[in-house]
């Protein structure tokens, strides 16, 4: 159920957000159906990972009827109600569903304010995951945040979901990268996630373009060397691909092995094959899963 459902002007008082303790979702929305299918699915993972959930409204909200109570240390905030039809009350209505932990969601309005305050607030208030909806590009999205400016400078993963997309609970994540530049951290957060939903995850070794391609017992050994060795859960498996086309393997990946999720680094190789040197406001029309960022 919604604590108190309410929308706050955007500051970097940290007195507005002592109330953000535990783990924490920031979910960015310009009132889209696409930012809306997105929020969903930060609720699914929010219910299962015990998190708390943030809505950062990019578009100010017009004709909402709002008022002035007391926000602690005497001080006003700006409060608005929330119509049952509304964005978040059918968020509401949403988590109000089922057993099992119920988040807590807190909306603030950052529709007057740049980039750079955001960064500051996501670094600041340790959120741990970034969502954003996106349309593909043979839908078209909305312009909105630069995604790129923010994933540069933040600590946190950005998810981008498509929105049309099945939502569903996550039983297979992989994770793409060239074992000889593997993360330990990034398999280490996928494991925290995986172990939640019951998850298996398995680590791709592609060949950075322009590398050779790895023999199977030198990228095992990597495998272990970087993964195993470090990362315990025991539902992580490794797969060397030897394709050189990253088009075809993310094809079989997605629609051939039925990920659920896939997961790159931000600028590192196999970024930059699927989105050039930057992410636009849709994503191309092969990815049709969610895609997880990490920052490089």
């Amino acid at each position: 159920m919604f604590q108190n459902a309410f929308l706050i002007t955007f500051t970097l008082n940290t007195r507005i957000f002592k109330q953000i303790m535990m783990k924490t979702i920031l979910v960015i929305s310009d009132n889209s159906a696409a930012a809306e299918h997105a929020a969903r699915f930060a609720l699914l993972i929010a219910q299962t990972v015990r998190s708390n959930i943030l809505i950062a409204n990019i578009c100010a909200e017009k004709n909402q009827p709002d008022h002035k109570v007391l926000a602690g240390e005497g001080a006003e905030e700006l409060i608005a109600t929330e119509p049952e039809n509304s964005f978040t009350g059918r968020l509401e209505a949403a988590n109000d569903t089922g057993d099992g932990f119920k988040p807590a969601f807190t909306e603030i309005n950052i529709s007057d304010h740049d980039e750079q305050q955001l960064i500051e607030f996501i670094n600041q208030d340790h959120i741990w995951l970034i969502v954003k909806g996106m349309c593909t590009d043979q839908i078209g999205g909305k312009p909105g945040l630069n995604l790129n400016a923010i994933l540069n400078r933040v600590q946190c993963p950005l998810l981008l979901v498509p929105k049309s997309w099945v939502i569903k609970k996550l039983e297979h994540i992989v994770y793409v990268a060239d074992m000889r530049y593997c993360r330990t951290k990034v398999v280490r957060y996928l494991a925290e996630l995986a172990q939640e939903f019951k998850a298996d995850i398995s680590v791709a070794h592609f060949s950075a373009k322009g590398l050779p391609n790895l023999g199977d017992e030198y990228a095992l050994s990597l495998f272990n060397a970087e993964v195993s060795s470090h990362v315990h859960y025991d539902q992580i498996f490794f797969n060397n691909i030897k394709e050189k086309d990253l088009n075809n393997t993310l094809d079989v990946l997605i629609n051939g092995l039925h990920n659920d999720l896939l997961t790159i680094v931000n600028h590192r190789f196999h970024f930059e094959e699927i989105f050039g040197r930057y992410i636009t406001d849709n994503l191309p029309s092969f990815i049709t899963i969610p895609l997880l960022i990490f920052p490089y």
